[in-house]
């Protein structure tokens, strides 16, 4: 039921992108993405902004670096990592999300999606890095993503790295609210801080009834989240509220200062989590666990210079679920599956012990 669930959110956002009514953007500049954006928020049509690869920044006093705020209902679809060959414009694109950077240069808020209340719009977001995020008043330094109260558009974050962002408030690496489905997937959220709590994620679902699973977190890596110096926060990896139930799965959190993930129930909403590598967790029991493990020390191959695939010896390799969405491929644009089960977290080992055929050779 949890698979099919998952797929609906993706022929949601497929079928929204589809309308009459639709605009592609190929952006090379700061200031051609912002351009974009703020078309995109009023053209009254589903948008595709296509970012090629490059570091994206702005100079300006705006306290966000790119902003997008709509009162519309049409969708809006984000990408990174794209090449153009002139005359074709952004007609490739490369499965490297460290390729594409969108900065706030340590001065401001990245990147910000907002859809008001009572709009219904999509909002996707793959293949990119948001880094050196700073906000002093708003959560989600480095993305803010969804809406607020009464905004029910589905929400995708797919192969992202968010990293080393830093909110005063919560939520330094990215914050989130639906009311539709949310979906966070094969992403990585490493060393943001914050100054009260949730440090990688601050996200609340909704829903009218619990009885729908609204919430997916897969195959994503949360490390090394922490608080601000002085700063006396708590669950610095990720929080999820609300009143709509979530589902965890593949996911490794691991180094965040002061607990890896909290969970808070409203109106009867369960938490069923399935394979995860998680050491502390606060707040509401979940009401399923299976197959999740508890390491403090997952072994990446190189922890101090952010590779943070497992090595052969490490207990995330082959430790995952194939039971529900997954991307073909891993973070780096690695098969998804190297072995004979999923890994946990947002990297695959990428050895293949017996791709010599070694063993025959005995």
């Amino acid at each position: 039921m949890k698979t099919f669930q998952v797929c609906v959110l993706m022929l949601g956002l497929a079928g929204l992108a589809n309308e009459t009514r639709a605009a592609t953007f190929c952006v090379s500049t700061g200031d051609q993405l912002r351009i974009a954006l703020m078309t995109a928020s009023a053209n009254n049509e589903a948008d595709t902004i296509k970012i090629e690869v490059g570091t994206y920044t702005q100079t300006g006093g705006a306290p966000i670096a790119f902003a997008y705020s709509t009162a519309q209902n049409f969708t809006l679809i984000v990408a990174g990592g794209y090449v153009s060959h002139p005359p074709q414009m952004c007609d490739q694109q490369l499965d490297q999300p460290e390729a594409t950077v969108l900065s706030g240069s340590n001065t401001k808020q990245v990147l910000q999606l907002y859809g008001s209340p009572g709009t219904i719009g999509g909002q996707s977001l793959s293949n990119l890095t948001i880094r050196d995020g700073y906000a002093t008043s708003q959560s989600g330094a480095g993305l803010s993503i969804g809406g607020a109260g009464g905004f029910t558009g589905n929400v995708l974050v797919r192969s992202v790295i968010i990293e080393r962002n830093i909110s005063t408030t919560f939520g330094g690496g990215m914050r989130l609210y639906t009311e539709g489905f949310a979906n966070i997937r094969n992403s990585m959220f490493l060393l943001n801080r914050c100054g009260m709590s949730n440090c990688a994620i601050t996200a609340t679902v909704n829903a009218t009834s619990p009885a729908t699973t609204r919430a997916f977190f897969g195959n994503n890596t949360i490390v090394g989240n922490q608080c601000t110096s002085g700063s006396s926060c708590t669950a610095t990896g990720a929080r999820l509220g609300g009143s709509a139930s979530a589902l965890f799965y593949n996911n490794v959190f691991a180094a965040n200062s002061n607990g890896d993930l909290d969970l808070l129930s409203l109106s009867g909403a369960t938490f069923d989590l399935y394979y995860n590598n998680l050491v502390t967790r606060t707040g509401t029991a979940p009401t399923t666990m299976v197959g999740n493990i508890a390491y403090a020390n997952p072994q990446f191959v190189d922890l101090l210079n952010d590779d943070f695939r497992p090595t052969l010896s490490s207990p995330l390799r082959n430790a995952g679920t194939e039971q529900f969405v997954m991307e073909p491929i891993d973070l780096a644009g690695q098969p998804r599956v190297n072995e004979n089960h999923v890994d946990i977290g947002a990297y695959e080992n990428g050895d293949r012990i017996f791709a010599d055929n070694f063993e025959l050779q005995l």
